[in-house]
């Protein structure tokens, strides 16, 4: 795991406290406080897998009450096949209607560093910002909150579309990407819904007005006609 320098560079990995527990890096000890922030139960590093291939692994989260492991990845260290086949392992596999604990089966998380401008996920960025992440096999993985046990959790597209802590249907819910910026990283208040939309609105007024600007600018640089 590597951290970042102000300039965006690759740093050795620094362990960092928090909360009673030593990371290996600075990275996971952010993704941990964002996991409280939302206050998602979380263990770390509680399991070594043995993967079918024979390969070990230790990923870094597992977060019970939503059967979902999490796997932090640093922009120097790209290589995510022991997460990919983590999560292909975990994955349902049940002929008819899903059986597993958790609908969908496990899943398995990559979490990135802090996404900053708007809509872009490829840009390096300092610690703060929000939360990015992507599902390391199947369908994309987008952010909720279960309106019946108030839990915030990943699911997937896979239908139904199911709590993975109660089980109730999440079908009439909104479901967020990265890019809609609904994660403060590191820190900051407790998200809901209504976050997203606020700064949804806050984000189109700022572009009507900009463009209002931009047109009346034009307008007073048009050339005098007689």
């Amino acid at each position: 795991m590597t951290d970042l320098h102000t300039d965006g560079q690759p740093i050795e990995a620094l362990p960092t406290e928090y909360s009673g527990t030593t990371f290996r890096s600075r990275l996971e000890a952010d993704w941990a406080r964002t996991l409280d922030t939302q206050r998602i139960l979380w263990q770390y590093e509680p399991e070594r897998v043995i993967l079918p291939s024979g390969a070990h692994y230790l990923p870094d989260f597992w977060l019970p009450e939503i059967g979902t492991w999490l796997e932090v990845k640093g922009p120097a260290t790209p290589r995510k096949e022991k997460a990919v086949e983590l999560g292909k392992t975990r994955a349902c596999r049940c002929d008819g209607p899903c059986a597993c604990a958790w609908p969908g089966g496990e899943m398995v998380l990559l979490g990135w560093v802090a996404e900053r401008t708007h809509g872009d996920i490829n840009v390096a960025r300092s610690r703060s910002g929000y939360a990015s992440w992507a599902a390391a096999h199947g369908p994309s993985a987008y952010f909720v909150l279960c309106p019946w046990c108030g839990l915030r959790q990943w699911i997937t597209l896979r239908r139904p579309w199911k709590c993975r802590a109660c089980c109730r249907s999440l079908e009439s819910e909104e479901l967020f990407q990265p890019h809609d910026r609904v994660l403060p990283f590191g820190s900051g208040s407790v998200w809901s819904p209504a976050d997203t939309a606020a700064i949804r609105r806050e984000i189109a007024e700022q572009i009507a007005e900009a463009e209002a600007a931009d047109s009346g600018h034009s307008r007073s640089e048009a050339p005098y006609e007689e």
